[in-house]
């Protein structure tokens, strides 16, 4: 085990809605707290990514991911869901990080990998207390945010904070919608 030359800094929640469906009716073969089958799902995403900082060792990077899950139109699923999230990671540069696309690429597909964590488990939390119980969202892999990227990363306005304590208000230019 080692670390990852990726680091998640700090995430902030732009905006959190978790609706229950008016009319949803539980699987009797599903239990609550599993994994909501993503076939019935409807799931889209935005996704951000803006250069914040750039020293010799490192690399940081805004990341942002708006994420929308509802029931398909010929499916029932518990919540309608949208969150907003954005986070700062820091891509530590090593010998074999190649070029400045290869390192900006990264940082956005495992950049959006580790927000999608933190978005997974609020909504855990709080569908754990609404009204047709606890949902967990299905595993995603964002690898195809690599395939769809184009342009430049414009720097940010506003550089980030040495601490991760103090929250930096930095654009995050879309560059994505899936």
């Amino acid at each position: 085990m080692q670390l990852s030359p990726l680091q998640l800094l700090e995430y902030t929640f732009d905006g959190v809605s978790v609706v229950p469906v008016d009319g949803y009716k539980a699987d009797p073969a599903f239990a609550p707290g599993l994994v909501f089958f993503p076939g019935k799902l409807s799931m889209s995403a935005d996704t951000g990514l803006a250069l914040l900082d750039e020293k010799e060792k490192y690399s940081d990077f805004g990341v942002k991911l708006t994420l929308r899950v509802g029931p398909k139109e010929d499916a029932q699923a518990p919540y309608n869901i949208q969150v907003s999230v954005r986070g700062v990671v820091r891509m530590h540069l090593t010998q074999v990080d190649g070029q400045a696309e290869e390192r900006r690429v990264r940082a956005l597909v495992n950049g959006a990998s580790l927000l999608y964590g933190a978005v997974r488990e609020i909504v855990s939390t709080i569908t754990s207390r609404s009204a047709h119980g606890p949902f967990l969202l299905p595993s995603l892999n964002f690898q195809d945010l690599a395939k769809h990227q184009s342009g430049k990363v414009e720097p940010a306005a506003l550089p980030v904070s040495s601490s991760p304590r103090r929250r930096s208000k930095a654009r995050v230019k879309s560059v994505g919608q899936h």
